[in-house]
């Protein structure tokens, strides 16, 4: 048997792309994300002189809901398919309880601060929104790179690169600031003519921070069993109704019967009011952890010791799963409509309900008719989708600085056309790109 050393290996054996990996890996997953990408890249680059049933609805409180407004949830949708996965793999490398809840709780922390700079750069004064965005989306990708296996010198390129990125994140932020404006913080108070980051919410990927501790939280507390699984998303559901409704527990004066647990509830109703100091109950611990949850429902099925375990059952399961999460969101319709904006109960459900069917028509194409290879676009994307996130900006910044904005003046066109088929081929480039340095070795995984 021929050996290759860890040296050449770095020079001459490529990663496997995600359409490689071993059976037992459901490809489509992966396709799925990569897909959710591709569409995040595409409706965020689109200009307005696109088809306005692409754009998010307008204006932003009306009942309805368009392509880019599916979008998110299908990503909340992926991240809740990966968490059953993800601690199936855990439990299986015998990783114990408090690693694996310190690892939520570093991911969630991760997805904070990044969905908070991803809000506030445009406020930056010291270097300009352009060029601090730039330097510090990159110093986000290099910080969170993940370190070739095999020791080498492409694994010293990339420690090193991994040291830049952290001192450079550092940097960024001790020299960022905003106008001067008086504020308030919930861990300290009013603070006058504060200049740092000040974000008003957390940002997307905050959001997705929030809903993945949420259901994380959840699964490892109740386990595998689906029906618990279930109702614990109907009752994340049933949060957001509360928290927008009349707020939790806000009739319990008139319960006579409830005195003796009104200081148990008034402890978890004080418990409450501070996590939701931080983040909204309604909606991150609410309405959109309910669609993470759904996501960890259809991911259960994909486990290796699932009983839902033909191609047959696994189809059968999801559909009828979709068709009663479509139900759900019509039953629920009465209370606040559809609107991305107040996560709506509908809007939730409808958009998982299409996220879980257009996962069925991937699994039997790729996964069972195993027809994949013109998949890989995706799945290079949905293998390392925070790379693909940030390259869109630091792409649009490259331009703008070299002098080749005149490359992404598509959309300012009034051309329907022109500006669809430029906003197209972005969303192509970043995900080939993200393929090219997946292959260089540029992993990020928090």
């Amino acid at each position: 048997m021929t050996t290759i050393s860890a040296d050449t290996a770095d020079s001459a054996v490529a990663p496997p792309t995600p359409l490689e990996l071993p059976a037992a890996r459901v490809a489509s997953v992966d396709v799925l994300r990569g897909l959710t990408i591709f569409l995040m890249v595409f409706v965020n680059d689109l200009g307005d002189g696109s088809p306005a049933w692409m754009r998010h609805i307008h204006p932003p409180d009306a009942d309805g809901m368009t392509l880019a407004d599916v979008v998110f949830p299908m990503f909340l949708f992926i991240v809740g398919v990966s968490i059953p996965l993800a601690f199936e793999r855990a439990r299986e490398a015998g990783i114990p309880l408090p690693a694996r809840l310190w690892h939520i709780a570093t991911r969630t922390a991760s997805l904070l601060l990044m969905g908070v700079m991803t809000e506030e750069y445009q406020q930056e004064t010291t270097l300009g929104p352009r060029t601090w965005g730039l330097l510090g989306f990159t110093a986000l990708l290099l910080a969170w790179c993940s370190l070739p296996r095999e020791p080498g010198t492409r694994r010293k390129v990339f420690a090193w690169l991994k040291g830049i990125g952290i001192a450079g994140l550092v940097v960024l932020l001790a020299i960022y600031r905003q106008k001067p404006s008086s504020t308030s913080l919930a861990f300290y108070g009013r603070v006058e003519n504060w200049t740092w980051m000040r974000a008003g919410w957390w940002g997307i990927l905050g959001l997705i921070g929030w809903s993945y501790l949420a259901a994380s939280l959840i699964v490892l507390l109740v386990g595998r069993r689906r029906e618990w699984l279930m109702g614990a998303m109907a009752l994340c559901m049933t949060m957001h109704l509360a928290m927008n409704h009349g707020g939790l527990f806000s009739h319990v004066d008139s319960k006579a019967w409830l005195a003796p647990a009104r200081g148990a509830i008034d402890l978890v109703a004080n418990v409450v009011n501070a996590v939701g100091d931080y983040a909204s109950l309604g909606d991150s611990f609410g309405s959109l952890a309910a669609v993470v949850m759904a996501g960890v429902l259809l991911g259960s099925i994909l486990r290796r010791d699932s009983d839902v375990a033909t191609p047959r059952d696994r189809v059968s399961w999801a559909a009828t799963f979709a068709a009663g999460l479509f139900l759900a969101g019509l039953l629920t319709d009465n209370f606040e409509g559809i609107n991305k904006i107040a996560a709506t109960p509908t809007w939730c459900f409808w958009c998982t309900a299409i996220a879980c069917a257009t996962w069925i028509l991937l699994y039997v194409i790729i996964d069972v008719a195993r027809f994949r290879a013109w998949a890989h676009l995706f799945a290079f994307a949905g293998a390392n989708p925070l790379v693909a996130y940030f390259l869109h900006p630091i792409l649009t910044f490259l331009l703008g600085i070299v002098g080749l904005g005149v490359v992404h003046s598509y959309t300012g066109s009034s051309d329907p056309n022109v500006a669809v088929a430029g906003s197209l081929a972005m969303a192509a480039t970043v995900c080939a790109l993200t393929g090219l340095l997946s292959r260089l070795g540029l992993r990020v995984r928090l």
